[in-house]
């Protein structure tokens, strides 16, 4: 009874959240909108990110290289440097620091007058460290497809995809790596609240289906897994996200995640510099 009262309150609260949102989009804009600027040619951001909360707190530093083709063909690669700190009450664990699998994407976007589409197919190398639990030893994959349509202040948005392994998000760096075919839904709106804020609310929900296994980041003891089946990495729970766009170059974000299921509270943060685009920005001058 305790998990349906929660969930039922955190679903309510998203729906005030969309509802007051949506009010919000209905008024009349005070500024002029945003000019959108098309990019080409290489890009190379550099990101430090991470979340905590009572299994532990993970940090990585994350260099991404790639290429803008055109208005809807991308691709990037890169790879993080994980900062592993589990909680002190896990048994079996403890504080590591390593490079995670290096990946690479492709990214096909259209931007239509109705409805705003993006494909990505992104896969990672099995590089990194088992006995560590930053890596399952496999190869994973994950086929993510976004959907929006701008209504003036407000975007509503929906995320779903295919993958073999539960992926970390901005708001949630897992203490686990996993090797399991799922699907993983997202949806919500994103408010925007003039030229440097945003905010946004989303619920998801992680379908696993088949065999799972979890490698616990940190661990100490001898390199393994624990399996099991669906239930062993299903999720569902709200994400609230702030978005502040401190320069032209610098992005700083922070978040806060509900897992109804595991019943967990997880805050996040995120700092993101473009580099391509200062450099450009200081050759033109």
């Amino acid at each position: 009874m305790k998990f349906h009262r929660i969930q039922c309150s955190l679903l309510a609260f998203v729906g005030a959240f969309m509802f007051v949102a949506s009010a919000a989009a209905q008024a009349p804009s005070s500024g002029a909108p945003k000019s959108a600027v098309e990019q080409r040619g290489f890009t190379w951001t550099e990101a430090y990110e991470g979340s905590g909360n009572t299994d532990g707190f993970i940090t990585d530093l994350n260099s991404t290289f790639g290429y803008i083709f055109n208005a809807h063909f991308s691709m990037h690669t890169g790879v993080p440097y994980l900062f592993v700190r589990p909680s002190t009450s896990k048994t079996g664990t403890t504080a590591v620091s390593d490079f995670g699998n290096p990946y690479v994407g492709l990214t096909y976007t259209n931007k239509g007058p109705t409805l705003d589409f993006a494909t990505s197919l992104n896969g990672a190398v099995p590089a990194a460290s088992t006995a560590k639990g930053l890596s399952t030893g496999r190869a994973t994959f994950d086929w993510n497809n976004h959907f929006d349509h701008g209504f003036d202040l407000l975007t509503p948005f929906l995320d779903f995809g295919i993958a073999n392994s539960v992926p970390d998000t901005r708001y949630l760096h897992h203490a686990y790596t996993s090797l399991g075919t799922l699907a993983h839904f997202e949806g919500g709106s994103e408010l925007d609240l003039g030229d440097k804020f945003s905010i946004s609310a989303s619920g998801y929900y992680i379908l696993p289906w088949g065999p799972q296994k979890i490698f616990e980041r940190g661990k100490k003891s001898s390199p393994g897994s624990i399996k099991g089946g669906p239930s062993l990495t299903r999720d569902d729970g709200v994400n609230l996200g702030l978005d502040y766009n401190l320069t032209r170059f610098v992005d700083l974000n922070a978040g806060y995640s509900y897992s109804t299921y595991s019943v967990l509270n997880t805050f996040s943060f995120g700092i993101e510099l473009n580099v391509a685009g200062s450099l450009k920005k200081h050759r033109r001058e």
